[in-house]
């Protein structure tokens, strides 16, 4: 069982089936209904089963807030009785109400936990918590046989939580790789950028990079919305670069899935603070998947996804993306990037790579709960 508010959409259960197809069977437990605030709507789910994977939706409140939604604990009793799961997976963050709720009522069947968690930052595991933040934090650690960590940063701040706790470094969500990458013609540099219009994802860094290069014929779709964008759009116009500028918005998983094609290099600008660090790069795996050449910021879980597949330059630095941009300017060495993108893609953040993994860390877990039961067995 996989409990998250991400599988409340369907493009984000692409690890449940690849878990499927390997005989598994899976169940998604979500909240009825989700708010998504960037795209301004309710996500409301039904029960479905289809290929050994069932979404199965449980009433609760505060939906919209990961850190404060809570299930309705009579059904969610109900559902771990009714399916008995050989193992649970939480893929909410460990001070999440969620995850300590799910912890609880598993522990109370017997059934063993896995943590999923993405927080890299230091200061997050207790922030704004209360006296007892760390405590409870403690706590819940304690009551899992073992956590998935989204990034290498995530993974550093469990074990020194927790020694000795079973600690795996895989995304929580893979992503669909496209049979055949697709291209479509255009003339020029096409640049994209996906995220929020907030301070910590960099775009004023991108715009001011870009003013180095008003000799290139480049052209800059920005996905994504925030309360910044009015003060982001007067910056370009400032600089002069409104005319190359696209600002197409929020968009729902599909509608980005048509962006794709029309990309050279995605670039994902990012800046670290004392709260907050990229905490997946899930977007640059995506690009990645679709064969589109990228570069990001040493911000959090950026650098390990790119690996040597991209470029990555120092946050804050317009100089340094100016650079990284001139040199994927050139037709030859970005293809190369872009298709080791992909072959990196493939391997590491597909869903079937990312299901496969799972697994693996899973049998495991199973296993040495399965040696510590027998080891606790008076012998004959």
């Amino acid at each position: 069982m996989l409990v998250s508010h991400r599988y409340a959409t369907a493009p984000n259960r692409g690890k449940a089936r690849a878990l499927a197809a390997r005989g598994l069977e899976v169940t998604l437990a979500v909240p009825q209904e989700w708010r998504e605030p960037a795209l301004g709507r309710v996500v409301e789910t039904s029960w479905e089963r289809q290929a050994g994977v069932e979404v199965f939706p449980v009433q609760a409140t505060g939906a919209g807030d990961a850190a404060r939604y809570r299930f309705a604990p009579r059904v969610l009793a109900t559902l771990l009785r009714d399916k008995r799961p050989e193992l649970i997976q939480i893929e909410e963050e460990i001070g999440a109400v969620a995850t300590r709720q799910v912890a609880g009522a598993a522990a109370r069947l017997g059934i063993p936990v896995v943590a999923g968690v993405a927080d890299n930052v230091a200061a997050r595991r207790t922030g704004g918590g209360g006296p007892f933040a760390g405590w409870r934090r403690r706590r819940v650690l304690r009551s899992v046989r073992g956590a998935v960590a989204a990034s290498e940063g995530a993974g550093a701040l469990l074990r020194e939580d927790l020694e000795g706790l079973p600690v795996a470094v895989i995304p929580h969500l893979g992503v669909r790789v496209p049979t055949a990458a697709e291209h479509a013609p255009h003339d020029g540099l096409s640049l994209g950028f996906v995220g929020r219009l907030v301070h910590r994802k960099g775009l004023d860094t991108l715009l001011e990079a870009l003013t180095r290069h008003r000799e290139l014929a480049w052209v800059l779709t920005v996905v994504g919305d925030g309360p910044e964008r009015v003060t982001l759009e007067s910056l370009a116009s400032a600089r002069r670069l409104a005319a190359r500028v696209r600002w197409a918005g929020a968009l729902a998983t599909a509608e980005l899935a048509r962006t794709w094609p029309s990309l050279d290099v995605l670039i994902q600008p990012s800046r670290s603070t004392p709260e907050w660090s990229e905490p997946t790069g899930h977007t640059l795996a995506e690009a990645m998947a679709h064969e589109i050449a990228v570069i990001g910021t040493a911000s959090g879980a950026t650098s390990e996804v790119i690996g040597e597949a991209g470029l990555v330059v120092p946050p804050d630095d317009p100089d340094a993306l100016a650079g990284a941009i001139g040199a994927l300017a050139d037709p030859d060495r970005r293809r190369g990037y872009a298709e080791a993108a992909r072959a990196r893609a493939i391997s590491r953040y597909s869903d079937e790579a990312v299901a496969e993994a799972s697994l693996q860390f899973w049998k495991e877990i199973v296993a040495e709960g399965a040696r510590g039961q027998g080891s606790r067995t008076p012998g004959p």
